[in-house]
């Protein structure tokens, strides 16, 4: 008997969780160094930063192997995707604008 497919099921798969996760990671190195330092302090570049360029970039090749085509129908990873996607920008952009 086959399982019904559900909206949450591309989010219970590895490679539609993880990138959300890191996306998550990186927010919160983000906002941990807004309340400490505020919008207007000298950045220093540290370990924090490299690990936080280690998780944005290392998505990358996972949000590909997610969206790569296989038995998963497209509009059931749409909505995993462009959450994926949509982190990532959010991400990216507060990163060089705090720089």
């Amino acid at each position: 008997m086959a399982s019904k497919h559900t909206a949450i099921e591309p989010l219970r798969a590895w490679d539609g969780a993880v990138p959300l996760l890191m996306s998550l990671a990186v927010l919160l190195m983000i906002a941990s160094e807004l309340l400490r330092y505020g919008l207007h302090a000298h950045h220093v570049n540290d370990l924090a930063d490299h690990i936080a360029q280690l998780l944005m970039f290392g998505q990358i090749p996972i949000m590909f192997w997610f969206a790569a085509p296989g038995s998963r129908r497209v509009r059931q990873i749409l909505p995993t995707l462009a959450l994926q996607l949509a982190l990532w920008a959010i991400t990216f952009a507060l990163a060089v604008m705090l720089t």
